[in-house]
């Protein structure tokens, strides 16, 4: 019966393993197109704590990421690509709500404790909320608690769980049992299946052998893939000697880059048991990243201290087996994927929903992301490649990422009319995001010198 019901969710299996006729009509949105018809499935690989600048897809050289090298050559990369926040709770809820935390009236809060970080509001809608409402059964497996009943943003999936085993293989077989469980019940015509995998999080503790070059390295005198060790030694970073910050930071690069290495061979794992089960056959595949990862580039290490490049920079991309293959080289947000999916689909666009479908933002939108995390308030609004960050201490940057993509080159100028006009978007959003802190927190301190 079960192997029925899953046939019904696919195509015949004698188009499986077929080379795709790209003479079929292009049908889709005008980015994102497929060959014959739109796929009836969705299934989504999103990945904790991954830096976009340690994909090969991307222009990493190290050959962390062959798989998702190959998967990315297949499918539709977007090139510009920013998330709506810089940690877990913050980043999934407004991709996953197609709006930002902001919009929506509630601030996700890392900094604190339990008595003043508010769960999402009961009966907030989803992606999962709508696609049910379209004919989707739907799953959610998350490795990371911050994604989960628990806090209210995983609403609208028929099913959110935790895993079983905390690995990616361990996120899989709990989600496609699941799946499976679902379909049998509810024998729907689309599914959508979530699986978000915990790796690469601190502390970083591959397998051995993805670990490359340590051996080169002085020994460092505390195990670092210890929880523990790693955090307490992050923290003693500012009384550290020049020599000593530049061991530890070596090390922890490397134990990260060996997370890396093993994320892309469990992920390519996961697919081939995906693939041999037949959940890629007819299915959409986004891969998406919640945020990324300092290295001290600006002054921390980890994550959920700002909206700098390391830690903000998104990771998407689509595949499907007809999928166009391509790059989109145009500014996107991580709230226009809740959009997008729902314009593939033919769903009614929700009027709460302020992302856009890819590819029909208009030219002067200013993209935005906001954090209430480790250092409290962030802020960040970026128009034309030019990006201001403001921290709620006060402190302002401004970087033109079409000649500093690194972020290095602080341009602030309180004199600039391009600035200002930025400074007049973040100052709304501080402004607006401010009634929203719940249990105290500093307010926002705005700079003297800008209106």
């Amino acid at each position: 019966m079960l192997a029925f019901l899953l046939a019904a969710c696919r195509p015949d299996a004698t188009d499986l393993g077929e080379p795709v006729d790209t003479s079929l009509p292009k049908v889709g949105s005008n980015v994102l197109q497929f060959y014959g018809a739109v796929p009836k499935n969705l299934l989504f690989l999103s990945v904790d704590t991954t830096r976009k600048d340690h994909m090969g897809f991307y222009g990493n050289q190290k050959n962390l990421t062959p798989f998702l090298d190959r998967v990315a050559a297949e499918g539709l990369v977007m090139d510009d690509h920013t998330q709506c926040s810089c940690w877990t709770f913050g980043a999934t809820t407004c991709t996953l709500a197609g709006r930002s935390n902001i919009e929506r009236g509630h601030m996700p809060r890392l900094n604190g404790d339990d008595t003043n970080r508010p769960k999402v509001p009961d009966d907030t809608p989803f992606l999962a909320t709508w696609l049910g409402e379209a004919g989707y059964s739907s799953v959610v497996i998350s490795g990371n608690s911050w994604l989960s009943k628990e806090w209210g943003n995983t609403q609208g999936y028929d099913q959110s769980l935790r895993p079983s085993a905390g690995s990616a293989l361990g996120v899989y077989e709990s989600g496609v049992k699941a799946l499976e469980n679902q379909i049998e019940a509810d024998r729907p015509a689309h599914w959508f299946l979530h699986l978000h995998f915990m790796e690469a999080h601190a502390s970083y503790d591959p397998p051995a052998e993805y670990i490359v070059g340590e051996e080169d390295l002085e020994p460092w005198p505390k195990d670092l893939t210890n929880r523990s060790n790693h955090y307490d030694d992050r923290g003693q970073w500012p009384q550290m000697t020049e020599a000593e910050q530049d061991l530890l930071e070596a090390h922890l690069r490397i134990l990260y880059e060996g997370e890396i290495r093993h994320l892309d061979d469990e992920l390519s794992e996961v697919w081939s048991k995906l693939e041999q089960k037949g959940y890629l056959d007819d299915t959409l595949v986004v891969l998406w990243n919640d945020h990324g990862e300092q290295f001290w580039e600006h002054g921390y290490q980890t994550h959920a201290y700002g909206l700098q490049r390391e830690e903000n920079d998104g990771i998407l991309m689509f595949w499907a087996s007809n999928i166009v293959p391509g790059r989109y080289a145009g500014p996107t947000s991580a709230i226009d994927l809740v959009p997008t999916l729902l314009d593939l689909v033919g769903a009614p666009m929700p009027p709460e929903v302020t992302g856009f479908p890819i590819g029909t933002a208009p030219q002067d939108r200013i993209r935005r992301a906001d954090a209430l995390a480790r250092l409290g308030g962030v802020n960040m609004s970026i128009k034309d490649g030019l990006k201001m960050t403001y921290y709620w201490n006060g402190r302002v940057s401004v970087y033109d990422r079409r000649v500093d993509p690194l972020e290095l080159n602080d341009l602030f100028d309180p004199t600039d009319p391009k600035q200002l006009e930025l400074w007049a978007d973040v100052k709304d959003q501080a402004q607006r995001m401010a009634p929203l802190v719940v249990g105290g927190s500093p307010s926002p301190v705005f700079p003297p010198t800008l209106p």
